[in-house]
């Protein structure tokens, strides 16, 4: 609630007529394993008025104006990393507000608009991207030349992987908190061994994959022909490894295997295929 009300003082501090949105009923979905974000919003309308061209207009033009209040309200809880959700981060920074403001405006797709069923309201839907230069991702990318991959010396057996895929479904030990808990995606999650050395973070990403996709994608299948659908990331000959445990306050964060990380930080082409995102996580379905 708190976050919501601050959202609220921001929205009339950018200058709404009004933050008070209370006859639109929405609600809203994250499908992580397409990387975008679907909102739908009711405006109920007259029963006495004609359901008329003009009607279904003036309904979706308020819906167009509360628009950007609606994505932020929709993204708040959204983890960014392990520790902040958006609504943490946008309580910090004015200039963020105004960024996801602009991104609403110029990232969002609708893909229906029309009368209910029972012809009480007008109801649309858009769909708004997690990733790409538009998407919510990117609001958060600060930085403009990574840090390196950390390098480890010495031999490891290994090869040169195309793409990581990492098993994460199910409870993990939470390091740090005594308990088993499921790894939730996020925005900008890292990539830790089983000692927490880091093994990758979105600061040592290239900047321009990041934006482009992210550190990682996700998928609910790890079904062949399901995977199919992210070879342009992981490749043909992807490590494929389960994850051994998360970190977080958020539990968004992967530990991964000692020998894993050693396979993965010993290679200079592998190190690549990190900074450049070529990752996918497999976690379990949302619960409905």
């Amino acid at each position: 609630m708190k976050s919501l009300l601050l959202l609220a003082a921001l929205w009339l501090a950018a200058g709404s007529a009004s933050a008070d949105f209370d006859e639109l009923t929405r609600s809203h979905r994250l499908l992580w394993d397409q990387g975008a974000l679907l909102l739908e919003v009711r405006k109920a309308v007259d029963p006495a008025a004609p359901l008329s061209p003009a009607t279904r207009f003036q309904a979706e033009q308020r819906i167009e104006e509360a628009l950007a209040y609606l994505y932020m309200e929709a993204v708040q809880d959204v983890p960014v990393d392990s520790h902040d959700s958006v609504g943490d981060r946008l309580a910090a920074s004015g200039a963020l507000f105004r960024a996801l403001s602009e991104r609403a405006a110029g990232g969002v797709w609708r893909e229906s608009a029309a009368f209910a069923r029972d012809l009480h309201a007008v109801v649309v839907v858009y769909r708004f991207p997690l990733f790409g230069e538009q998407g919510l991702a990117a609001s958060f990318v600060q930085h403009e030349r990574a840090f390196p991959v950390p390098r480890l010396l010495g031999f490891a057996p290994a090869r040169s992987f195309t793409g990581l895929v990492i098993l994460a479904r199910g409870e993990f030990p939470s390091h740090g908190k005594n308990l088993r808990e499921r790894i939730r995606p996020a925005l900008l999650p890292r990539l830790y061994d089983e000692d927490l050395n880091p093994v990758l973070s979105a600061e040592m990403c290239d900047p321009q994959a990041l934006r482009k996709w992210g550190v990682a994608a996700y998928a609910y299948s790890g079904e062949e022909a399901a995977l199919q659908a992210f070879q342009d990331r992981i490749g043909t000959t992807p490590l494929r490894t389960m994850a051994r445990g998360v970190f977080g306050r958020n539990a968004t964060d992967i530990l991964l295997s000692t020998e894993v990380a050693r396979q993965l930080l010993t290679r200079q082409h592998n190190r690549d295929l990190l900074r450049e995102g070529k990752i996918l996580i497999l976690i379990d379905p949302p619960e409905r």
